[in-house]
């Protein structure tokens, strides 16, 4: 262990004390260089991996490629002198040129920002506006620009992922990247202060400028999250001036939501204010029959009835960025808000012994709740040095959420008198600090050295009760057996290093990441502790190949970690409901992957097609485990079973059709196989899944959109059991009045109303089938206005520009 975390140390301290020695070769001696940042016209950010391609203008020969950083700049280095003309193209938008670029020596030109306009489609006489892409293939993500999701519109983040690549989402709302539940949810790059599918439910759609998937996150991410990481990009309008967004919408079944964000910015600074609030309620009928097998005899346990799901929120967050000089930036995020979950259900139950016995029926009436208050605050600070591309950045953090919960199951006679019934609370606040340090050196336009540190700490509370219905008093018992008090306290200390470079048409990223955990779970009532002190290391390789401007194969290997959840280490019992008892186990290990990822892109003029392969190997794989704990009562075991085996294919198309109409299709394929040991009895699962996606935009007219989509998750296994596939058909329609100010959005989900979720699981002593479909269709309507005043007076002084928006002397 020593030799290991002395080699680790080794590693980092050479990559500090070379930086300065490396730092003299930044910026080459010979040749000009060109510099510029690439544009959003209309949302004026930046624009990410766009192909820009230098041209001599004598016989229009290639000099050289590049692609655009994050902050949309380019460099050219060591350009000969003559005259050149530059390239641009970027799927969603028109294709640009700059023409008359000098070099005379060793100068530099600055070209100033170059603006891109969004592809406009002419359709007769009528000229529609297209908008972006609505998947942006980069080197190392994909990047999803949600207004285009229509259908999501009145929603959140989770709807608005339901159309998107690598990712499904089931109907009761859980969201897999690639078949896992196991991810890592960033909000602006920064965790966040819920579970992540907490998270996803809190954000509305309406908020969110980009979502970013990341399946194969390099070293410089945390290695959290067994198939990779969601990045929520909150909307923050980049115009000068004073502007603002706000959304209404109402839906059947008592849906509700809204929001609004304001943002105003000077030269000197800007700041922004939004909040929101959301109402959601679904309702539905579930069906459920257990089978409890015993020697010579077999229990049914039989119901059916109504449930539903409430969840309410509100939000509130705000935000200053403030350059201190031309190179120091220093960004300040706040966010409060609370959120609460409950889940009710009133069913019918009958119980009967096979050979035949006396039938039992009585009404069970369960319902749970969750919620609780949260905040978060980040500080940003970043320092850009004379060479470009040349930083130093650090963030802090601090998250803090409370968490309380109650579920209460009752059984009641044919009379409906209280016969029996169990109440139970679950409360805990949690907290998280995490710090970072981030140092990017480019040694020319293409390589770089990043190194960084980052320590993350987290601490929970977790006391449960139990009580008990005394028929003769009428009253709840508490059951102090039951009863526990759990500390939690994690802190991981990290330290990465990457270089990037390029060789002609190769493009190459190495790093290593090495992390040590120190967890410790402790029950106060026993005194009894369970800790772990380890060191991972997380390497990962990404390469690219370009074969032309606009077609690329990338390829990449990352080593991942899921580290168990809080609960999952419990080794005492808790009831869920009347029939099911969960128990934790301290003894889980952690999850390791291991995930490689092949793929190819290309686009001609605007239509974009990729296709990627994946292999996910998954060690010491965790599946919940159910057996019968006692009669007619289920007990749900979290444990390591074995491995777990994912190969697959996903491939997406995007095209005009038509003038238009956009088509939109994605689609899934993977072999997945599980395999090892439950109940010291082997076991192997395999199942090759599927799922597609096929979206249609018509542009009806300047202001009028259709859109139309339709989904199909085939079925799908696990260690002890299968969840049946289902089709899911969704349509929206968007007029905008007003100078495009106001814009109402009409949309109804599960138009034939086939979204049910169905699923089987069996033991050596135990079945279990169950039935869940929600009601609708569902109808919403969204209204949207955005008001956006610029500063007059800079507007009536800017020059005339060409179509990079340069100025014209």
């Amino acid at each position: 262990m020593r030799s290991i975390q002395t080699i680790i140390l080794a590693f980092f301290i050479l990559t500090i004390i070379n930086t300065p020695l490396f730092a003299q070769g930044a910026r080459p001696e010979e040749g000009g260089r060109i510099t510029a940042r690439i544009i959003d016209e209309v949302g004026g950010g930046a624009i990410e991996y766009a192909n820009v391609v230098l041209h001599r203008v004598s016989d229009s020969t290639m000099v050289a490629g590049t692609v655009s950083d994050r902050e949309g700049r380019i460099i050219f280095d060591k350009v000969a002198p003559g005259t050149y003309y530059l390239a641009i193209h970027f799927i969603g938008y028109e294709d640009a040129y700059q023409n008359s670029i000098h070099i005379r020596g060793t100068e530099e030109l600055n070209l100033g920002d170059l603006h891109l306009k969004i592809v406009a489609i002419k359709m007769g006489e009528v000229e529609v506006n297209a908008e972006r892409a609505p998947v942006e293939y980069q080197i190392d993500k994909k990047v999803i620009n949600v207004d285009r999701q229509l259908t999501a519109a009145s929603g959140t983040a989770v709807d608005a992922l339901q159309n998107v690549p690598s990712v499904t989402v089931d109907l009761d709302g859980t969201v897999r990247l690639r078949g896992s539940g196991s991810f890592t949810v960033l909000i602006d790059g920064q965790p966040s202060a819920l579970e992540a599918s907490e998270a996803l439910q809190q954000i509305p759609a309406s908020s969110i400028q980009n979502i970013e998937i990341i399946t194969n996150p390099s070293a410089r991410y945390d290695p959290d999250g067994m198939a990779g990481i969601i990045n929520v990009i909150m909307k923050k309008d980049a115009k000068t001036g004073t502007s603002g967004l706000f959304n209404l919408s109402a839906g059947t079944y008592d849906n509700y939501r809204g929001d609004f964000l304001l943002t105003m910015r000077k030269s000197a600074y800007s700041v922004y204010f939004g909040a929101d609030y959301g109402k959601e309620n679904q309702t539905g009928t579930e069906r459920e029959e257990r089978q409890f097998i015993s020697p010579g005899s077999t229990l049914f346990n039989l119901s059916d009835g109504s449930s539903h799901r409430r969840h309410k929120s509100y939000g509130f967050r705000g935000g200053l960025e403030l350059p201190i000089t031309d190179r120091d930036n220093v960004n300040l995020g706040l966010r409060y808000g609370d959120r609460s979950h409950s889940h009710g259900s009133e069913l019918d139950y009958e119980e009967y012994t096979v050979p035949e016995s006396t039938r039992l029926s009585h009404l069970s009436i369960g319902d749970s709740r969750r919620g609780g208050a949260f905040y978060a605050v980040d500080l940003n600070y970043r320092h850009r040095f004379e060479t470009p591309r040349h930083e130093l950045s650090a963030q802090f953090a601090l998250r803090h959420g409370d968490g309380e919960e109650t579920s209460t199951d009752e059984l009641l006679g044919l009379d409906r008198a209280l016969v029996s019934g169990r109440s139970a609370t679950e409360d805990g606040p949690g907290s998280r600090i995490q710090a970072r340090v981030d140092y990017v050196l480019p040694f020319n336009e293409t390589d770089k050295l990043e190194a960084g540190y980052q320590a993350s700490m987290h601490d929970s509370k977790d006391i449960t009760t139990l009580s008990e219905y005394n028929a003769a008093t009428g009253v709840y018992d508490l059951l102090p057996q039951y009863g526990h008090s759990t500390d939690y306290y994690r802190d991981v200390q990290a330290m990465y290093s990457m270089y990037a470079m390029e060789i002609g048409d190769w493009g190459m990223q190495a790093g290593l990441r090495g992390e040590f955990t120190d967890r410790r779970v402790t029950l106060e009532d026993s005194a009894a502790e369970f800790s772990i002190n380890r060191w991972d290391l997380f390497p990962s390789v990404h390469m690219s190949y370009g074969i032309s401007a606009t077609e690329q194969i990338m390829a990449s290997y990352t080593r991942r970690i899921d580290r168990p959840r809080g609960w999952y280490l419990e080794p005492f019992l808790t009831w869920s409901d009347a029939f099911t008892v969960r128990r934790g186990n301290p003894d889980l290990k952690p999850e390791y992957i291991d995930s490689y990822e092949l793929g190819f892109q290309t686009h001609l003029g605007s239509t974009l097609a990729s296709a990627e392969v994946y292999h996910r190997a998954t060690s010491n794989k965790v599946e919940f485990v159910r057996s019968v704990y006692r009669d007619n009562i289920t007990l749900r075991t979290v444990e390591n079973v074995g491995q777990e085996f994912s190969t697959g294919v996903e491939l997406m198309f995007n095209a005009n059709v038509e003038n238009f109409w956009d088509v939109y299709l994605l689609g899934n394929l993977y072999d997945y196989r599980v395999e090892g040991e439950l109940s010291g009895i082997s076991f192997a699962e395999k199942r090759f899944t599927w799922n597609i996606r096929f979206n249609n935009t018509f542009s009806l007219a300047p202001t009028t959109v259709l859109q139309a989509n339709a989904s199909y998750n085939s079925p799908s296994v696990s260690a002890q059991g299968r969840t049946e596939g289902y089709v899911v058909v969704n349509a929206a329609l968007r007029q905008e009045f007003f100078g495009k100010k106001l814009s109402a959005i009409l949309d109804v989900s599960d138009i034939l109303h086939t979204g049910k979720r169905e699923s089987t699981a069996a033991g050596p002593d135990f079945t279990t089938w169950s039935y869940y479909l929600a009601d609708g269709p569902m109808l919403t309507l969204t209204l949207r206005y955005s008001i956006n005043n610029g500063n007059p007076d800079e507007e009536g002084k800017k020059p005339q520009r060409d179509n990079f928006g340069t100025e014209e002397f």
